[in-house]
This record gives C-alpha cells, sequence and structure tokens, in this order.
C-alpha cells in the first residue's frame, strides 16, 4: 500500500516526467524536417506493384512515441485522474501504466523492426499486435488477480508473447549478417538498448510482484517504469538523431 504522504510525490514525479518526455518529442519534431529517415512499407499480394506503396518517417514516429508517454504521465499528474491513479496505485494496481506501456512497446517494435529491413506491412501489424497483447496481458493481471507471488500465468503468457518480435528482429538482423548485409552499427545499438530496456520492464514488473522487498512496492514499482520510460525517450531521441 502506499501511504497517503508518498501520493503527491507520485504526481509531481510524473509532471516532470511530462516535461522531459515533451521536451524529447519537441527535439523530435523540430528536426523532423531534416533529419529525413524514411523507411519503406511494402504489402506483398498479388497485383501490388513490389515498389514500397508507403514509408515511415523515422523521427515522426518515434516523436510519437515519446508524445504519447508525456500525455499519459500529464494525464496522471492532474486531477481528476490522479486520485484515480493513487488509488490504483494504494490497491496494488497499475492499470494507467500499462496503456502508455501498451502504446511504446508496440510502436517502438515496429520501428526497430523497419529498422532491421522488416517491410512487409503485414508483418508489422502483426509484430504491433503481439507487443501490445503481452502488455494487455499485464493489465489482465492486474485485474483478475491479487497483488503477490501468485497469479503470475498472465505474465509468464504476456512475455512469451512479448519476446516473440524480438526473435523477429533477431531472425532478419541475422540473415542480413549471413547475406553480407548488415545493418548498420548505430541500428543494431540501439535495437540492443531498446531490447534491454523492455526486458527491464518486464523484469520490474515480475520483480515488484514476486519479492516484497519494500512497505511500498507499488510506489517503488512506479518509480523505476518512470525511469525505465525516460531512459526509453533517451535513446529514441540518440537514435534518430544519430541516423539523420
Amino acid at each position: 500500500m502506499i501511504d497517503g504522504a508518498r501520493m503527491p510525490r507520485r504526481a509531481l514525479v510524473d509532471a516532470v516526467a511530462a516535461a522531459l518526455h515533451l521536451a524529447a518529442g519537441v527535439v523530435l519534431l523540430a528536426g523532423a524536417g531534416r533529419l529525413t529517415v524514411e523507411l519503406p512499407v511494402r504489402l506483398s499480394a498479388p497485383g501490388v506493384p513490389a515498389e514500397p506503396f508507403a514509408s515511415v518517417d523515422l523521427a515522426a514516429a518515434a516523436a510519437v512515441v515519446v508524445l504519447a508517454s508525456a500525455v499519459a504521465r500529464l494525464l496522471a499528474s492532474i486531477p481528476p485522474l490522479r486520485d484515480r491513479v493513487d488509488d490504483q496505485l494504494a490497491r496494488g494496481r497499475a492499470g494507467w501504466r500499462w496503456l502508455e506501456l501498451s502504446q511504446s512497446a508496440s510502436i517502438t517494435i515496429v520501428l526497430v523492426a523497419l529498422l532491421n529491413g522488416v517491410s512487409e506491412a503485414g508483418v508489422l501489424v502483426a509484430l504491433y499486435a503481439l507487443a501490445a497483447g503481452a502488455v494487455l496481458l499485464l493489465w489482465i493481471q492486474d485485474r483478475q488477480t491479487a497483488p503477490g507471488p501468485r497469479g503470475l500465468a498472465p505474465f509468464s503468457a504476456g512475455a512469451a508473447i512479448g519476446i516473440v518480435p524480438w526473435g523477429v528482429v533477431a531472425l532478419y538482423q541475422v540473415t542480413r549478417l549471413l547475406v553480407g548485409e548488415p545493418v548498420s552499427d548505430v541500428v543494431s545499438a540501439g535495437t540492443i538498448a531498446l531490447l534491454l530496456l523492455a526486458a527491464a520492464s518486464w523484469f520490474s514488473v515480475w520483480w515488484h510482484r514476486e519479492h516484497r522487498r519494500s512497505a511500498h512496492p507499488a510506489a517503488d514499482a512506479e518509480r523505476v517504469a518512470t525511469l525505465l520510460g525516460l531512459a526509453h525517450s533517451a535513446v529514441l531521441v540518440v537514435l534518430v538523431r544519430l541516423l539523420g
């Protein structure tokens, strides 16, 4: 449980995080005009030309991820949603966090896949759905099971589903390496950094549920999630700037 004294601090931390995410989003949008990294999207179907039918602007798409986190954190820091989030956390629930994570995780894996050469539209949609669905299982766990070491079946299923998109990216990386067309060092490093942050997010969920090493596990989990979210935005900004 979270005591009353910690509630205002949580809202303040979220407000600061929202400001930092917003600043990162502004940096990305400001550079979108000259950081022109267009990622092609193809659709393999009878009668459809082999050429890309669409493209994704890396800077703009990364800005969407960062600004979505900014909006989520801002809303969680102001009434009336602030009180609802605090009430959920007091009961060991983190429902609002899963909404933010589902979008940042799913859009990020699509961008990572595009950077690693996955351009088929159907595959990209499937990766998005798998990433979002994995986080949805964490929300189901929050809603249907009591906090604590029990009830980790949704978490386990979500982790198994969530690793699949990264496995697809790894397959493409290895294939490109074998045919002599490896991705750049920047893309490889960015992919690893984002994978580690994703893994850290899932580890934190397990750790704070399985190992109650403090009097306020829900508040501690929120603090870790906030820091990981900021690190995620920072990696996206650096990745876009280096590739641009």
